[in-house]
């Protein structure tokens, strides 16, 4: 009886089907049932009856009647049929005979080659066979052998790297477990005809040192350790994954190496790309190859432990000397230029200001450079894939820092120490800030140095009695005294700010540069031009200066602001509300600030009462300028032949410090180019030549 018919039942108990009673109607068949005939039509009208009734009533049938959406006939509408769509019939993987097999072999068409069918995937479903997998692809995660069924992704890159161990577990199955090898041996003999071309390819080649573009995955096991070519700086990764990529034409290597993000240390993400080409090519030679090919390795790896050792010490933030090549990110370039000065290293302000470039960081154990298997039908992936298809890097599980393993750690906790085999892995560069360039960069961890102070600037400034211990009481008194001059309302007036006012060339800048050495922090020399115009621009990058500062523990040097201090006026309400941004933010400033104006007389009255000391320098008089005058010729390196009556003619002319120091600096190149000893004639041509002063008489 098929499903879809009705049934009734008689007085006796019997279902019989409405439709095989041929009665008109429900009434019809229920009186039939019971041996009465229902009442007999009556002449025309009678006839007419039965023919209507020989049609029943729409919806009248007690029946379920089940549709199948179909092939669409148009865009906008759905076609529905009674056939069951065979496409949604039970896989022949899921039916119970499938299920008993071991082993289940996926051939897919081939439309490259020569064999019209080749493998696409194995299923493993023997519980025996599963348990072997877990040995032999130990060390691996992804893989859990309990699981109904194992799949395996044709092209089986990760049975090559353990073939000798898939190998060997199979011959002590014989000698221990004949029941167990019998099928081992079933997906050895699969397997084995599958890859056995390839390996004796890349057997072959590789003991000539060589491989081919094709080949190339098999020099890169996940797990495995890598070097780069010396003009990559011979670094060492972990090897995490490999890609083709047909579309740019490259071998994608997918690699890990440890990095600082400013909080924690971790494994970070690095692409290494080895580019198409053609017959074979040596190993020894690629942007990177596994360290066993390389002819020095212990040496190498000496140099990179020390290397990394200097990567871990460089950790936090760090005033230091830099003299190399400075790499930064100008747009979607990256940019190289040398760079001789002083760099503040700050990962953590680095990925501050470039939020981009901070892939994030993985945890430190071993979990985080496993290789990894894929072992599920996963077969759809985002569009990122489609040109660099690294299923395994998506499916992957990775342990991220946690929120409390990425707070900066407190000053008394100590970072996490690295073994030999971690500091083998470290960067090569450290993040950080070019006080020359004013740019954020990374820099060579070998070209870092400790910083030369220049402990005799100080004692050479040109200024009045008493001027340069005031000067020292403050600076060197700014961190003890923190506490005791705070302000009423909390964290107000906790720095020190200082105003040198004087004409051009008298020392205000050299005083702020001598005195950051003096007491060996960093000098951050601020210019009215990066601020902007806007009162919202300069409080935006002010405010961020003066946190950046405040962090380095540094001497602020705010060059040429007298835009910044003059008086306000009701005719100017943008400037008034610039001077009230520096005003407030100011006061909450807590660290060093130098600022420095040749116009006394402008300043406005509310600077007056925040500014903790006013400095008015005086025009250099002769003895000053004398002394000037010695100083940078003895600086030039070179001998010379002034007199001392020279010196004194010299020091009466009417110039500044800064105009002494571009004479002395031309007339030393010029004393170079004549090939001859720096005298009073290389500086008379100078001061001719500038037109600096009158020079009659020097």
């Amino acid at each position: 009886m098929r499903a879809s018919e009705s049934h009734h039942a008689s007085d006796d108990g019997v279902e019989i089907p409405v439709a095989l009673t041929g009665a008109a109607s429900l009434s019809s068949a229920i009186a039939g049932l019971k041996g009465r005939d229902p009442a007999e039509p009556e002449g025309e009208t009678a006839t007419e009856t039965v023919q209507e009734d020989d049609v029943p009533p729409e919806g009248s049938q007690l029946v379920i009647q089940t549709l199948y959406e179909g092939p669409p006939k148009c865009h906008c509408c759905k076609n529905w049929v009674e056939e069951y769509p065979d496409d949604l019939r039970m896989d022949v993987e899921d039916q119970p005979e499938t299920k008993q097999k071991a082993l289940v072999v996926r051939m897919g068409k081939n439309h490259d080659g020569e064999k019209p069918l080749v493998i696409d995937s194995i299923v493993v479903q023997s519980q025996s066979l599963k348990k072997t997998l877990g040995e032999v692809f130990e060390g691996f995660t992804g893989i859990t052998a309990s699981l109904k069924k194992l799949v395996f992704k044709a092209p089986f890159h990760s049975f090559y790297y353990r073939w000798e161990r898939f190998s060997q577990t199979l011959e002590r199955q014989k000698r221990e477990d004949p029941d167990a090898a019998a099928y081992t041996q079933l997906l050895y003999d699969v397997l084995n005809d599958e890859l056995k071309d390839d390996m004796d390819e890349i057997e072959d080649h590789v003991r000539q040192g060589v491989i081919t573009y094709r080949l190339l995955w098999a020099l890169f096991e996940p797990g495995s350790r890598i070097v780069t070519a010396p003009v990559f700086g011979e670094r060492f990764f972990i090897v995490n994954g490999t890609a083709y990529d047909s579309k740019e034409q490259y071998f994608g290597i997918q690699a890990k190496c440890i990095d600082w993000d400013g909080k924690q240390f971790g494994y970070g993400n690095v692409q290494l790309p080895i580019f198409e080409f053609t017959g074979t090519f040596r190993i020894a030679e690629f942007l990177a190859f596994p360290e066993s090919f390389h002819c020095s390795k212990d040496n190498v790896r000496l140099n990179a432990i020390a290397r990394g050792r200097i990567f871990h010490e460089l950790h936090g933030i760090h005033y230091k000397a830099y003299t190399g090549v400075m790499l930064w990110k100008k747009g979607d370039s990256k940019v190289e230029r040398n760079v001789d000065g002083r760099i503040i290293i700050d990962a953590e302000s680095y990925f501050d200001e470039n939020p981009d470039e901070n892939g994030g960081l993985v945890a430190l154990d071993d979990d985080s450079i496993a290789p990894s298997l894929q072992i599920s039908d996963t077969n759809h992936l985002p569009d990122e894939f489609d040109d660099f298809d690294l299923r395994d890097q998506y499916t992957r599980t990775r342990r991220t820092l946690r929120p409390s393993e990425q707070e900066r750690p407190k000053s008394k906790e100590k970072v996490q120490e690295l073994t030999e085999e971690q500091l083998l892995l470290c960067n090569t560069h450290v993040r950080g800030y070019s006080l020359k360039m004013k740019t954020w960069g990374m820099f060579d961890v070998t070209k870092i140095t400790s910083i030369t102070w220049n402990s005799d600037a100080f004692s050479h400034l040109m200024l009045p009695t008493g001027y340069k211990n005031l000067i020292l009481s403050f600076v060197e008194g700014q961190a003890t005294s923190k506490k005791a001059f705070d302000d009423v309302i909390k964290g107000k007036g906790l720095g020190i700010l200082m105003l040198l006012v004087g004409s051009p060339g008298t020392g205000k800048t050299l005083t702020a540069e001598a005195v950051a050495d003096r007491v060996q922090k960093p000098l951050y020399m601020l210019s009215a031009g990066e601020l902007g115009q806007t009162a919202e621009n300069i409080e935006n990058r002010l405010s961020y200066i003066l946190q950046l500062t405040e962090k380095w523990d540094a001497v602020l040097l705010f060059d040429e602001c007298d835009v910044f201090l003059q008086e306000r006026s009701i005719q100017y309400l943008a400037h008034n509300e610039i001077v009230a941004v520096f005003l407030r933010l100011l006061e909450y400033y807590r660290g060093i600030l130098i600022m420095t104006s040749n116009r006394a007389d402008i300043i406005d009255r509310a600077f007056k009462s925040r500014i903790h000391l006013i400095l008015h320098y005086p025009e250099l008089g002769t003895h000053a300028k004398e002394q000037i005058w010695r100083q940078f010729v003895n600086r030039s390196n070179n001998q010379n032949t002034l007199t001392d009556d020279a010196y004194s003619r010299l020091a009466v002319l009417p110039m500044n410090g800064r105009q002494i120091k571009n004479v002395v600096q031309i007339a030393t190149l010029l004393a170079g180019q004549e090939k001859t000893i720096l005298g009073i004639d290389q500086i008379r041509i100078v001061l001719q030549a500038t037109r600096e002063v009158d020079h009659e008489g020097i």
